[in-house]
């Protein structure tokens, strides 16, 4: 069959269009199924850490479908963030207990879930008299306020 606008023969079968439309492999029931399979899968056992591993090589999903899902159902991201928080608190938790290499953990959890190194900067900045952890007591409004006061001071 050679294929192509125009060049679908009657015995080909139909041609899609706006009107007819295969129907769609993935929908939102399908996809919640997948994703409450995935954290029954984190769940069994210590060693299910990554869930690319149950999604890819278990399962053979192609790689873009968390993506997708994830785009068009909302409840699946719902899913997917608390799979994420699961493979984070493992990671954590194993690598407390020196169950995994402690750079691996470290490098998984800085480029895989946002974790930043911590740097202590101690800042001498003070408002009458006050450190700015003292000024959390204060409501916006008022913050609003005292900065406006020090910037006519300031004038």
């Amino acid at each position: 069959m050679p294929g192509g606008k125009k060049n679908i023969r009657p015995e080909d079968g139909k041609q899609f269009s706006k009107d007819y439309q295969p129907q769609q492999k993935w929908t939102e029931e399908k996809s919640l199924k997948l994703g409450e399979d995935l954290i029954k899968w984190l769940k069994e056992d210590d060693e299910n850490i990554f869930f690319e591993e149950f999604l890819y090589i278990e399962n053979d999903y192609y790689s873009e479908l968390i993506a997708y899902l994830s785009h068009k159902f909302t409840s699946f991201l719902k899913l997917i963030n608390k799979a994420k928080k699961i493979q984070e608190t493992k990671l954590m938790k194993f690598g407390v207990f020196d169950k995994l290499n402690a750079t691996m953990t470290k490098f998984t959890l800085i480029n895989n879930h946002d974790w930043k190194e911590k740097s202590s900067s101690e800042l001498d900045v003070t408002s009458k008299g006050e450190s700015l952890a003292d000024l959390s007591k204060y409501s916006t409004e008022e913050l609003i306020k005292r900065a406006s006061a020090m910037n006519k001071l300031n004038e």
